[in-house]
């Protein structure tokens, strides 16, 4: 499909598949916590079958697949508006292909992520938690992996952010919702990655993306959804770990947590974010009528 600008329009629904990457690596805390250790199912988790855990199998069989799928969905949208000019395409194609790079590293990640199988059957099957075999698998798992996962991702989603193509103004109150819900799974997901200590530093990227999303489209970008996603994320995502610091006096793994604390943890986690998005909401409708007010 093309317009009369010179540029061929690729539409799928960034919208869409983006939602599904905030929520898509949450399948381990319904499945484990809530069913497993809260409601006492545990049968669904940790059902072994040749050695791996079931929730483990869904990482290696249905995760990585719906991860990198749906993020090379919302690649396509970003950069749907493809100029039909020699030198605009070449650029063009190149600054997707960035974003696809970052995506099949974050997928490499998975894969290297998959050494998890490794360390929970030597440790709760066969009792090994010390050793060179175990440090190197444990090296691998919570170590490698979770950076090459991290990075990456992080790093592609303020690539959206920078690049995506105009007029995604739809989905406004929703965009904030995501934003609260990603600060505080990613906020919780670097902790049970034990990087906590990433925190700053994904704030400092997604500031400045937002701020060079400011300054290639002007005040037009409060009004897009990828802007307001990231304002909602830099607000909760400190809010959620100082939360969790302060709660537990330090930033143990939720996966380490006993019953009792993980409930408190679950709790917390579903207030922070309903009240967040109320809040979030709130601060938006302030801002629009001062705008307005200033505008007129």
């Amino acid at each position: 499909m093309s317009d009369n600008a010179g540029v061929t329009r690729i539409r799928t629904n960034a919208v869409f598949w983006f939602s599904i990457v905030v929520f898509a690596r949450l399948y381990t805390a319904v499945l484990n916590d809530f069913l497993g250790r809260i409601v006492g199912w545990e049968f669904l988790g940790y059902t072994w079958i040749n050695g791996i855990p079931t929730y483990l199998w869904i990482e290696i069989i249905f995760y990585g697949p719906v991860i990198w799928f749906s993020l090379h969905q919302v690649n396509t949208d970003v950069f749907g508006d493809v100029p039909t000019e020699a030198e605009a395409l070449k650029k063009h194609r190149r600054l997707q292909l960035i974003g696809t790079v970052a995506i099949a590293i974050i997928l490499y990640g998975i894969g290297v992520h998959v050494t998890d199988t490794l360390e929970v059957l030597s440790r709760e099957r066969e009792g090994i938690t010390d050793g060179a075999v175990y440090d190197l698998i444990y090296f691998l798992d919570e170590g490698l992996s979770h950076y090459i996962q991290f990075f990456p991702l992080f790093f592609v989603m303020g690539w959206f952010l920078i690049y995506d193509r105009p007029g995604r103004t739809g989905s406004a109150y929703f965009a904030l919702f995501l934003g609260v819900a990603h600060g505080v799974e990613r906020a919780v997901g670097i902790i049970e990655g034990e990087k906590w200590f990433l925190g700053p530093a994904v704030m400092t990227w997604m500031a400045a993306a937002a701020w060079l999303r400011w300054r290639r489209v002007g005040s037009a970008a409060f009004q897009e959804f990828f802007f307001r996603h990231a304002i909602a994320f830099l607000l909760i995502l400190p809010v959620c770990q100082i939360a969790y610091y302060l709660w537990f006096n330090a930033f143990p793994p939720p996966s380490a947590l006993n019953d009792r604390e993980l409930i408190q943890m679950a709790v917390g986690a579903v207030a922070l974010t309903a009240v967040g998005t109320g809040v979030v909401i709130a601060l938006d409708r302030w801002w629009y009528k001062r705008r307005l007010a200033t505008a007129t």
